[in-house]
């Protein structure tokens, strides 16, 4: 796991939850002797002890947790890879863009890092599909970002989960549209939401690495 997730996963649980919070997970995830460096790659199962421990706390789902996680770094990782980033683009044609900014990591850290496999589908004006596919299964924080997206461009987008490897699939689509673009013929608004799905057994407690 790229050491920039680990970082900013910290800085989410300090931020959120406060410090106390951090180094009572800390210590029951058994990590207290780790310093998570942005330029260092990480066994993965630290994301899902980290993710686990602090939903125990917080009496939330992994899930949960990985998801207020994927809303909250957004802002970070815009600065981060500000030098891909158009400064003409809106939320929509970020996320339409994201497959490039994981070929460039993918490209840079072959050697090391394991990057998710990423598909952006540029569907319409409006809609933009996103497929995703990684062993580690976590979905969760692409759901999550989605929202920061939106957020972090004060810009109404609406998104519904096709697939999700926790429920057997083979990978993760994600259709994102427009608010404006949501609109049926009949003049009713279409509805786009995640769906509420328990956390599996195997995100929960580590999954395999990749």
């Amino acid at each position: 796991m790229h050491g920039i997730i680990l970082k900013t996963l910290q800085a989410f649980v300090v931020d959120t939850y406060g410090e106390d919070a951090w180094l009572t997970i800390q210590r029951e995830a058994d990590i207290e002797e780790k310093v998570y460096v942005p330029v260092t790659v990480y066994p993965d199962g630290d994301v899902y002890e980290i993710v686990r421990t602090a939903g125990e706390l917080t009496d939330q789902s992994p899930r949960t947790i990985l998801s207020q996680y994927g809303k909250w770094v957004v802002p970070a990782l815009l600065e981060t890879y500000d030098l891909h980033i158009d400064d003409e683009w809106d939320g929509l044609e970020l996320i339409a863009n994201i497959q490039q900014f994981h070929t460039s990591l993918r490209t840079r850290d072959m050697t090391t890092l394991t990057t998710p496999r990423i598909r952006s589908e540029r569907v319409s004006d409006h809609h933009v599909r996103i497929t995703y596919d990684s062993d580690r299964k976590l979905c969760d924080v692409a759901r999550g970002a989605i929202q920061g997206v939106a957020a972090q461009f004060d810009e109404e987008l609406v998104a519904e989960e096709q697939t999700c490897m926790h429920e057997g699939d083979d990978a993760c689509r994600f259709d994102i549209r427009r608010t404006d673009a949501a609109i049926s013929t009949t003049g009713t608004e279409a509805t786009f939401e995640f769906g509420e799905s328990e956390p599996t057994t195997e995100a929960a407690s580590g999954g395999p690495d990749v």
